[in-house]
């Protein structure tokens, strides 16, 4: 697909998603149960966040948070959208619905915005050596500090909402997911887990040090188009370099996280059988901190339930025996130090 056709399809997307417009300061005592907000981030122009907080949330006790990260070409307006069956945003199957009803906070950043389209926007989630893209787009080749830009999101968080520092986790599709990698290897805060949806390690790809033990839980496409499960050039977007590929990129966490060789393969039931895809879920063995895949067989470049934002010709199928679900079973069962 070409730059001119993905930007398109992106602003048809970027006009149907909904958003927080209004801008708030998240300052002391400005955020309450249930609240949606959106809120400036200090110090960057233009790249504000989304605070979703849960309802049932006492006023005092220490939030466990997540970060959701929009793909390549999103934003944090169209970000838990793909994650919403049929793209339905009312769907208590949205991932920010199905997250705030176990409790947890969640904050959906922006990327780098690019002109023209500020609307579309990316992530630096490393690459660009040696044949490998550099992902994604504007902000990698710039070199834009997203490091930088979480951690202070994450300060203006701390100061409206009690964090709670052992459960704090991301997750994203794409260049998102890619992004969640990144920041588990290098974010100074440390992340108790993290569940990339469709996009590698490209970091430690390109020789990036990942020396701190998490947990992984990574949900990716074998027939992904866009980002391929054996890495390569895909084909959603022509780009110079190549994607990471999914096994080895988990080889380097089962490494980092003390794990043997050894793994266990079991299938997931197959509670859609009409939608073309099977699901094995992989746990490695003997892990100080889990490493542990969905491979869909049949699946494309999508969240697990979610809606096929670009249409399934070009992103592929949409797998139903999985939801979000897995992701929050994942990070309820993981605690950081």
């Amino acid at each position: 697909m070409r730059p001119a056709a993905l930007a398109a399809a992106l602003v048809a997307l970027i006009a149907h998603a909904g958003c927080l417009d209004r801008l708030e300061r998240c300052g002391p005592g400005s955020v309450g149960a249930g609240d949606d907000r959106a809120c400036p981030t200090p110090g960057w122009t233009d790249r504000a966040f989304d605070l979703h907080v849960p309802a049932a949330w006492d006023g005092r006790a220490p939030l466990p948070v997540i970060l959701l990260f929009h793909g390549g070409g999103g934003n944090r307006a169209s970000s838990d959208r793909t994650t919403c069956p049929g793209g339905d945003v009312a769907s208590p199957g949205c991932f920010v619905a199905a997250a705030r009803a176990r409790g947890f906070a969640v904050v959906v950043p922006d990327g780098t915005g690019g002109r023209p389209l500020r609307g579309i926007r990316t992530w630096n989630a490393g690459g660009g050596a040696d044949g490998w893209d550099c992902v994604s787009g504007a902000a990698c080749a710039a070199g834009v500090d997203d490091i930088a830009y979480v951690t202070d999101v994450l300060d203006e968080v701390g100061a409206a909402l009690p964090l709670d520092p052992a459960r704090l986790y991301a997750s994203g599709l794409s260049n998102g997911a890619a992004l969640a990698h990144r920041l588990a290897c290098e974010l100074p805060r440390p992340l108790a887990a993290i569940a990339p949806v469709g996009g590698a390690n490209q970091h430690t790809q390109v020789g990036g040090a990942c020396p701190r033990p998490t947990a992984v839980l990574q949900l990716h496409g074998a027939d992904d188009p866009c980002w391929p499960f054996d890495g390569g050039p895909g084909s959603c977007i022509d780009v110079d370099g190549d994607k990471a590929p999914v096994l080895p990129s988990l080889e380097r966490w089962r490494t980092v996280n003390g794990c043997a060789a050894t793994f266990v393969d079991a299938p997931v039931p197959d509670r859609d059988p009409t939608d073309g895809v099977t699901v094995v879920h992989r746990v490695w063995d003997g892990c100080a901190q889990a490493t542990e895949l969905y491979r869909q067989d049949g699946g494309g470049h999508t969240w697990p339930s979610g809606w096929p934002y670009l249409g399934e010709d070009r992103v592929g199928r949409v797998g139903r025996d999985l939801d979000s679900g897995a992701i929050l079973d994942f990070f309820e069962a993981h605690r950081g130090p």
